[in-house]
């Protein structure tokens, strides 16, 4: 499933290729992945200029010159392809007044496509914590909303109510660089331990945007290409493998119906 690193990073690159342009034409080979009618979804984008692109947790967000806006939820398989060719799994081709297009690719046909009016349309960002990169994200709201819970620390990063955008890779490989054991129990975190907590997340994401993402099967970027933070992960999908830091072998265990990846040596 696509990331806060992956998501961010398509939507740099359709930031770049799209800005100004206008949608000429929508034609939705797959009608299933609309949160709409697809007639209604149409004329809401057709004739529409591109103002930006922007992100909010694993949403990209186009933002139209009607001041509508259009999200698109890559959910576990969905692609944005700039220029590219249509496949079997295209499920939608948005083509632009210069000729251009923009795919949607959807293997699984997990993904979310509407317009709406207003964001707080879309109910899932009513709900959404804070953004990593924000301002609003600090080591104190932490440390107060893991007073609250008796929930195993990697759990809680996974909680989009707490922050937004953390999926699974990047939670195993924050909590191995913090050395905190994802069995821990939030609440039980000290003072210190939260800040260093903190400070790997904003490190581990960033890092991850800058090598483009992960490409463990499906994920492609707005140009088509995988990212390569893959080759940079020290836990994860690695069981059984010796740990980077001290040689002992990788254990995986199941959390909340997701493995989790780790070292019983080094994260206490």
């Amino acid at each position: 499933m696509p990331e806060l690193p992956e998501v961010e990073t398509i939507v740099r690159d359709l930031s770049k290729s799209l800005r100004s342009k206008i949608f000429s034409d929508v034609i939705v080979h797959d009608t299933f992945l609309l949160r709409q009618k697809a007639d209604d979804f149409i004329r809401r984008t057709r004739g529409r200029a591109v103002d930006k692109v922007t992100r909010r947790g694993k949403a990209i967000i186009i933002h139209l010159a009607s001041s509508e806006f259009l999200v698109i939820q890559l959910i576990m398989t969905g692609q944005l392809i700039a220029g590219g060719q249509k496949d079997k799994h295209t499920r939608l081709t948005f083509v632009f007044s210069d000729g251009s297009r923009l795919l949607y690719n959807d293997q699984r046909r997990f993904g979310q496509l509407r317009v709406v009016g207003k964001l707080d349309e879309v109910k899932h960002f009513n709900i959404l914590g804070p953004e990593p990169f924000s301002k609003e994200f600090t080591p104190a709201l932490m440390q107060e909303a893991f007073r609250k819970t008796i929930r195993p620390i990697k759990n809680v990063l996974l909680d989009h109510t707490f922050v937004a955008g953390i999926g699974n890779i990047y939670a195993c490989e924050i909590l191995f660089r913090s050395r905190l054991s994802p069995k821990r129990q939030a609440r039980r975190l000290s003072r210190t331990e939260i800040k260093t907590l903190h400070q790997h997340i904003i490190a581990v994401l960033k890092e991850a945007i800058a090598h483009r993402g992960s490409s463990m099967r499906n994920y492609r970027d707005g140009s088509g290409q995988k990212g390569r933070f893959n080759e940079r992960l020290s836990v994860y999908a690695r069981e059984g493998l010796p740990c980077p830091r001290c040689g002992k072998l990788i254990q995986r265990i199941t959390q909340a119906g997701r493995s989790t990846f780790y070292c019983g040596h080094c994260q206490k």
